[in-house]
């Protein structure tokens, strides 16, 4: 075995010098406890390999596999990336195979696409275009639009919705007063056949779900006003047509939504390398969508702004963005940044708190809404990290959260499907 190990370093070895071959691995291992109204226990190892080579005339090949055991399942492989990526000529690039892309903000698409993905650099600018299909990923929940998509399988090799998701960007870099601007076009298409939804028209209740396609117009603008102080705003209007059950029938209606954010950063690297940022997020919703968040119309046009992914805003509570406010405060510092031992100073703590809000009666992505409760305030959460980086390759971090849910009497949460949630996470990378 020593002797096919040994060989298959030295073939690695002279095909990194001949074909300009790059390669290397990355161990993740992930540790969780949650406690609620019960306890349950999480572990995960996923391991990832990578390789980086030349294929033709400034053309190179990134390929990453990985492999995951976890306390959920025996084993789940996949291909994270596989793509093409052209650096020909310095006004253009281009990458086409399976890669990851996201919108300016993160939260209306955040993953990975089959597909194609350019950008065209100019004096005043840049301006990216990507499209893809998610159909052939394997589904890790990260596409759940519609009742169809809750309902996919999410099995180990099961595939996520079928959608085609593209969209396209603008930015403008120092247009005044050292101001970003950056302007966007997102869209997503739904590809499920007639056949597996709920047909407008339909007078019997059905559970299957309808087709969703929307659209996303949006605008960011970031920058530095003050020496040491950053921030950034956008804002994006989405619309589209959702299934609504109104009057006893299904049909499709239309839907204009809203999501607006805006955040702060202040560094202040004389006191042991501190920062504190602020951000707050509004996500408009539908008060009569009271029996579900998704495709839950009963009354007029549907304003619940529905992203394609998901993003996170705290580590216990983690609802989409879609009748959602929250408030988040945050402070980090190295606390031995002045001390001679060297490796201390890589120990990072990160403290946030986080208030979430409702903005209309209605539900949210996540479960226990008391459809009869009137209460918009829905819960608090504290959080804390400790990140601990000794050497560049390897990383190890403690987190830990807490979630006090509004579930009083009269409170947003039912008191019996939402407890006090506490969560603690223990995580190690490794490169190599």
């Amino acid at each position: 075995m020593k002797k096919y190990t040994l060989l298959i370093i030295i073939l690695l070895t002279a095909a990194a010098g001949v074909f300009g071959l790059d390669f290397g691995g990355n161990l993740e291992d992930s540790t969780y406890f949650y406690h609620a109204s019960s306890s349950d226990f999480y572990h995960a190892d996923t391991v990832s390999l990578w390789l980086r080579t030349g294929v033709w005339k400034d053309t190179t090949l990134f390929a990453q596999g990985s492999y995951t055991y976890s306390t959920d399942q025996a084993y789940a492989f996949d291909i994270d990336s596989l793509k093409f990526e052209n650096k020909s000529l310095s006004f253009i690039n281009y990458i086409f195979g399976r890669f990851h892309t996201s919108d300016f903000s993160g939260y209306v698409f955040n993953g990975r696409l089959d597909g194609a993905s350019g950008a065209l650099n100019f004096p005043w600018g840049k301006v990216s275009a990507q499209a893809g299909y998610t159909g052939l990923l394997f589904n890790a929940s990260a596409i759940e639009m519609t009742l169809a998509d809750q309902q996919d399988a999410a099995g180990v090799f099961d595939l996520e919705a079928p959608r085609l998701v593209g969209g396209v960007e603008a930015a403008f870099p120092d247009i005044f007063l050292m101001q970003d601007i950056t302007a966007g076009l997102w869209l997503q298409f739904d590809l499920r056949p007639e056949s597996e939804v709920t047909s407008a028209g339909e007078v019997i209740p059905q559970t299957t779900g309808g087709k969703l396609n929307t659209q996303y117009f949006g605008v960011k603008i970031n920058g530095s006003p003050v020496l040491n102080m950053y921030y950034d705003a956008f804002a994006y209007l989405g619309t589209g047509q959702t299934l609504s059950w109104i009057n006893s029938a299904y049909e499709y209606k239309p839907l204009v939504s809203f999501l607006g954010s805006a955040g702060a950063r202040y560094y202040m690297p004389d006191l042991l390398s501190s920062v504190a940022d602020v951000r707050i997020l509004y996500s408009s919703g539908d008060k009569d969508s009271t029996a579900s968040f998704l495709e839950g119309n009963t009354d007029g046009n549907g304003t619940t702004f529905t992203p394609v992914t998901a993003k996170s805003s705290a580590l216990v509570f983690t609802p989409k963005a879609g009748n959602l406010v929250f408030i988040k405060a945050g402070y980090s510092l190295k606390p031995f940044n002045r001390m001679s031992i060297g490796v201390l100073n890589r120990i990072q703590v990160n403290i946030s708190g986080v208030t979430f809000f409702r903005p209309t009666t209605g539900q949210i992505s996540e479960s226990g809404i008391d459809p009869a409760s009137t209460e918009l305030y829905l819960g608090s959460e504290v959080d804390g990290t400790v990140n601990f980086r000794p050497y560049s390759d390897l990383g190890l971090s403690l987190s830990g959260g807490v979630f006090i849910p509004n579930n009083k009497s009269g409170g947003a949460f039912l008191e019996s499907q939402r407890s006090t949630e506490f969560l603690l996470r223990l995580g190690l990378s490794f490169s190599f």
